[in-house]
């Protein structure tokens, strides 16, 4: 009789040791499958590919004197960017966009260099924006722009050689580029998407950080002697882009 209960007792531990190892390994699978469409969902809330666009730059002076004229007007330029997006559950999505854009303007009016020339400042750019939508198709953009100066250096003109040294120390007319290379922009806009795989936007940046300082001269006053002061230069763009999403969703 012993044996007998023995025998249904280690069955009974068998049949439940079995019991909990099939669980486990059910439990295993359950997760397992979970995490996968989990992972496909947040996939499909992903996109990437290239975008690309016509800039409008022209630098914006914060004058302050009475003497100061017009400095800078519209230069074209161009940008070309990566860019990698994720999209919530609902109306919000975040984007960074890292690549290259030239700012700057045509420096005209009264300057020492006695002419015209276009001011290119080439960036390394890496705008962190956020996306509101409103329908599928149609979201706004806004958010932080950061970038960094790579030609602080022969991006300015020889000043005349009708200057002396001294005229010329006295006539710098910004202040180096290397000081400022770093560089906060605000950054708001619009986009639409045309196709299933084609955006559409127009976008406008401005400047939170300086990128030089200009410096007002009276030339009435002996050289070196006529500065009355610098004024901040910042940035600003309106652009226009086309983004090519390598993964739609």
């Amino acid at each position: 009789m012993i044996g007998v209960f023995k025998c249904l007792s280690a069955c009974s531990l068998g049949v439940g040791t079995n019991l909990s190892i099939k669980m486990k390994k059910l439990k295993i699978l359950i997760t397992t499958a979970l995490l996968f469409h989990l992972g496909l969902i947040q996939a499909q809330n992903f996109n990437y590919g290239l975008l690309a666009g016509y800039v409008c730059a022209n630098a914006h002076v914060i004058k302050n004197n009475e003497y100061a004229t017009r400095l800078f007007y519209p230069m074209h330029s161009f940008n070309a960017n990566g860019f990698i997006e994720y999209r919530f559950p609902g109306a919000w999505g975040i984007a960074a966009e890292p690549g290259f854009i030239r700012k700057g303007g045509i420096v005209d009016g009264d300057n020492h260099f006695l002419g015209r020339f276009d001011l290119q400042l080439n960036y390394l750019q890496l705008p962190i924006i956020a996306n509101l939508y409103f329908t599928d198709r149609f979201y706004i953009i806004f958010g932080p722009e950061l970038a960094y100066l790579i030609n602080k250096d022969g991006n300015l003109p020889s000043l005349p050689d009708t200057y002396t040294p001294f005229e010329k120390e006295a006539y710098k007319m910004f202040t180096p580029f290397e000081d400022d290379t770093f560089e906060i922009s605000g950054m708001i806009g619009v986009n639409y998407n045309i196709i299933r795989k084609i955006d559409i936007g127009l976008r406008y940046s401005h400047g939170l950080t300086r990128f030089s300082a200009t410096s007002w001269i009276n030339h009435r006053y002996p050289v070196g002697h006529g500065t009355m002061g610098y004024s901040n230069v910042y940035n600003q763009y309106l652009q226009f882009i086309v983004r090519y999403k390598i993964k739609p969703d």
